[in-house]
């Protein structure tokens, strides 16, 4: 094929392609005009069946305080104020009605101060309970345990009765070796109370509370009794414990029959034998120079002092004996002044011991509360006073403890209350009479 056919076939197969390409445009053009006008018929139908639509205005949530609403409608009146075009003078509405106006002022009255009593948060301290002396011989006396139910003391009394002489002493009339006993059965003091478990879950540290303060109170009494009980008798301690309680170092005998100011009368072991009488030895005591009769006056001297240590048994001397006394007795002790008004101990270790307490004539002090006054304001038929005391308590005194006190939490005794129980076991005495010395500041009748 020439040239020229070959260029005539191919402008006629352009010609061709552009008729082909108008008529698409065409229809293209067609068609989109066509939905043009079918979308603006679909959105003309739902402008009108949108505005046929009934739209609630817009709620605003309402403020949980009528003065959050009426600060609201203010701030948008300013807000609408701002942003126009008059800036000069407009009127702020602040009350929907009357009623609000009322509620604004009542409520607005309620807090003008704090929170208390309308709803303010409420916090709370930790709960505590007030402190108990807890018992002071537990640190000066000798403490043991056992497991039984009575316990036994077992002294060697008596002499040897070595003579001079080449004579042989064979078991003669010098030689009184001996033996006394006594024993005492385990007092028991126990307590049970409930406590309903809603006051348990409410309160905060009320259970620990409660256990730490019986626990306390356990040891308060038995510091009472270990000083003031009469187990002899049945009614005159049964503050005490009485005939239930322990043997109190105020029961033991000794001082002298009338009152005898500035001496000391004689140590001895009571009567031998397992019943509840024996063993009640007798505790040497010293008698003030001066009593304090039934007055408030403290009539205690240096020298009376001075007197009362020295009446311990020289055997008995060691730097490990010490003081147990009454606040009110130390305190008549330190007031002691010389001629000048100067301090009597004061003078002698100025600004040694730090605290209360310190010591007195060298030795360590044991304050006990539970010990007596050495003053009784009053009419006569005062009984005898003991202040103070002073010896080697581990030699003197003994307290003897059951192996295991009983503290038991029970869940089950009745419906809604938890029930506490507990329960101690002790006895004690004095062990060696002559290891301590007692001071009376007065006597029955206010000798």
């Amino acid at each position: 094929m020439s040239m020229d056919k070959v260029l005539e076939k191919v402008d006629a197969i352009a010609v061709s392609n552009e008729s082909k390409i108008e008529a698409v445009k065409a229809e293209v053009a067609t068609t989109v005009e066509s939905a043009k006008a079918e979308l603006t018929e679909k959105f003309a139908a739902l402008e009108a069946k949108v505005s046929a639509i009934q739209i609630p205005e817009y709620i605003r949530t309402p403020h949980k305080t009528v003065r959050g609403d009426v600060n609201r409608r203010v701030r948008e009146q300013l807000a609408t104020f701002t942003k126009g075009n008059s800036r000069v003078h407009t009127e702020l509405k602040m009350w929907e009605s009357e009623d609000q106006y009322q509620a604004y002022m009542t409520e607005a009255s309620t807090l003008t101060g704090s929170g208390a009593g309308i709803g303010g948060r409420t916090a709370y301290d930790p709960v505590f309970h007030k402190l108990r002396l807890i018992n002071p011989m537990r640190g000066v006396s000798r403490n043991v345990s056992t497991d039984g139910s009575t316990y036994q003391f077992r002294a060697k009394t008596g002499n040897a009765g070595a003579a001079w002489g080449y004579t042989i002493q064979n078991n003669g009339a010098a030689t009184t070796e001996a033996t006394s006993i006594w024993q005492l059965n385990m007092q028991d003091i126990n307590v049970q109370f409930p406590i309903r478990t809603a006051a348990l879950d409410d309160i905060d540290g009320l259970e620990s509370n409660v256990v730490d303060d019986m626990l306390q109170e356990f040891s308060e009494q038995e510091g009472l009794s270990m000083i003031l009980n009469n187990d002899q008798a049945g009614s005159t301690t049964t503050a005490y414990g009485a005939t239930n309680g322990l043997r109190g170092l105020n029961q033991y005998g000794g001082a002298n029959a009338s009152y005898a100011g500035g001496t000391i009368s004689t140590a001895s072991y009571g009567s031998s034998g397992t019943a509840s009488t024996n063993g009640l030895h007798n505790i040497a005591t010293y008698d003030q120079v001066t009593t304090n009769g039934g007055t408030a006056s403290n009539n205690v001297t240096y020298g009376d002092l001075i007197t009362f240590i020295h009446s311990l048994p020289q055997q008995y001397w060691s730097t490990g004996n010490c003081f147990v006394i009454n606040p009110l007795m130390l305190a008549g002790i330190r007031g002691l002044v010389d001629d000048n008004g100067t301090p009597v101990f004061e003078r002698m270790s100025p600004l040694i011991y730090d605290g209360i307490v310190g010591k007195l004539l060298g030795f360590d002090v044991v304050v006990n509360s539970y010990m007596q006054s050495p003053v009784s304001v009053g009419g006569g038929g005062s009984t005898s006073l003991y202040p103070m005391y002073f010896g080697d308590w581990n030699r003197g005194h003994t307290i003897v403890d059951r192996l295991n006190m009983v503290l038991r939490r029970y869940e089950q005794t009745a419906p809604g209350f938890i029930t506490f129980f507990g329960e101690k076991r002790l006895a004690t005495s004095v062990v060696d009479p002559f290891s301590i010395i007692r001071y009376r500041s007065s006597a029955t009748g206010y000798a």
